[in-house]
């Protein structure tokens, strides 16, 4: 059941275990179990006239601009939602509430066009627990630019900031900077952002945009933060990662006056698949090859990772994270041939999507959660 329900999962909303069984192995192939679940989409959408299954709005009251997170705020009864302009809006989890309250606004300072915008945000593992150094960090990824007139070129940015929780604002001074990354397009920006059970957080990112890798920052661990997933203990630990040996780099220069690319204020796991303690290469990758992964959802009962990436012509995929994956893009879209040649050496093992499909039944997967 395990690979039929992830498909559902990740292409809609949902994964439907039993209560008390954790999903072990895995099928080698997907097994029919029923109309929802037997690896096709519902040919029908909500609310059609045979009454299958339908939407429900959850908060009547209230309306959000965009909104393409809402995550548990732990040990309170209230939701943190994301909105893709560039705030954070804090309500309560009863569904007749009418009151959201904006915790932070940094839209005069997000490019939002098209795939940008705040497009994750992940709370500290350890966020709200009385005495502990991490209680009040919040991590926030977004498209970051110096003037919002400009239509594409920005910087991806990874930064920390201090929450009290529920009551209170998020002081923008707050703002700690751990990655800033010059980007020349606004489309395939990932957004992907988890904390793992090791602690470690877990960042997927695009190609940077345009067609057919038209920038060549996919299979590359030489260059920029592009086309792949990060991992990176913010915590500092001297006992299981080290201090940053290289410097994410730009392809081009930024317009003038704009600021550098860097990475700062985290330390590097021991235990990433490459890595190089001459700086000869970019240590902060866990895997490669992904062309615009929207979202990474992390399952807290088995520890796993499940991507959705976005193809470019003919297939939607999904991908099971795994240490050192290339997942093929652009020499590959699902399994098919891409756009450009296999490289040569290749980077990492190569790693086919768990499960594809074609634009008959869809044309840009998101991703889901796994739901028990």
């Amino acid at each position: 059941m395990r690979l039929s329900s992830i498909v559902a999962c990740l292409c809609f909303a949902g994964l439907f275990v039993p209560t008390g069984i954790v999903a072990q192995g895995g099928l080698d192939h997907a097994v029919p179990v029923g109309p929802y679940l037997n690896g096709t989409l519902p040919s029908l959408a909500p609310g059609s006239v045979d009454g299958s299954w339908a939407l429900e709005n959850a908060f009547p009251g209230l309306t959000f601009t965009d909104p393409i997170q809402m995550l548990p705020v732990p040990g309170t009864n209230s939701l943190l939602v994301a909105e893709k302009i560039g705030r954070l809006q804090v309500i309560g989890s009863n569904p007749d509430t009418t009151t959201k309250t904006t915790i932070l606004d940094i839209s005069p300072s997000v490019s939002s066009l098209n795939e940008s915008g705040i497009l994750g945000v992940a709370l500290h593992p350890q966020f709200g627990e009385a005495g502990s150094s991490h209680e009040r960090e919040l991590f926030v990824y977004y498209r970051y630019t110096p003037d919002v007139a400009e239509l594409h070129p920005a910087y991806l940015r990874l930064s920390r900031f201090f929450w009290d929780g529920p009551g209170s604002v998020i002081d923008p001074g707050s703002e700690f900077v751990l990655i800033q990354q010059y980007d020349r397009n606004n489309w395939h920006n990932g957004g992907g952002i988890a904390f793992g059970p090791d602690g470690f957080l877990f960042l997927s990112l695009g190609d940077e945009g345009g067609f057919n890798d038209s920038f060549d920052s996919a299979q590359k661990l030489d260059g920029g933060f592009f086309s792949g997933v990060l991992r990176i203990d913010v915590d500092r630990d001297p006992a299981r990662s080290h201090p940053i040996r290289r410097q994410p780099r730009s392809a081009s220069s930024p317009p003038t006056g704009w600021p550098p690319t860097f990475s700062r204020g985290y330390f590097v796991p021991n235990d990433n698949p490459w890595q190089s303690p001459g700086g000869e290469q970019l240590e902060e990758f866990w895997a490669i090859g992904l062309r615009s992964p929207f979202r990474m959802s992390y399952d807290e009962v088995t520890g796993d990772l499940w991507i959705g990436d976005v193809g470019q012509y003919s297939r939607e995929e999904i991908n099971l994270l795994s240490r050192g994956a290339n997942y093929q893009w652009p020499y590959f879209e699902g399994t098919l041939a891409g756009p450009k040649a296999r490289p040569t050496p290749l980077i990492g093992i190569e790693t086919p999507p768990l499960f594809e499909y074609g634009r008959q039944q869809g044309g840009c997967i998101i991703g889901g959660l796994v739901y028990r």
